[in-house]
């Protein structure tokens, strides 16, 4: 490993697939000697990279996206007359 290279902490996951994927994923793993989850890792980049370039779009700029904002600054940016016509119709609710 190199300096800039930081190594990634792996993170474990279950799920299920066909047998014969996983057969094939196997053997594609043997045949080219590396680890499983190497294969795993690789071809579902491999996917991700494939989305991004069929919808135009870029998964990690979504979840950076997503992850700038908190449920209270959305709630300080709402309008007004938004704010106040829901916390209206919670008040409302309540009484009820």
């Amino acid at each position: 490993m190199t300096e800039n290279e930081t190594k990634t902490e792996l993170q474990r996951f279950t799920t299920l697939v066909n047998p014969t994927v996983l057969s094939h994923i196997k053997l594609i793993s043997y045949f080219t000697n590396q680890k499983l989850y190497e294969v795993v890792e690789k071809s579902m980049s491999n996917f991700i990279k494939d989305f991004e370039i069929q919808n135009k779009t870029s998964i990690s700029s979504i979840i950076n996206f997503q992850q700038q904002f908190n449920k209270e600054d959305i709630k300080n940016n709402l309008p007004k007359k938004e704010v106040e016509s829901k916390i209206e119709s919670k008040d409302s609710k309540n009484k009820i």
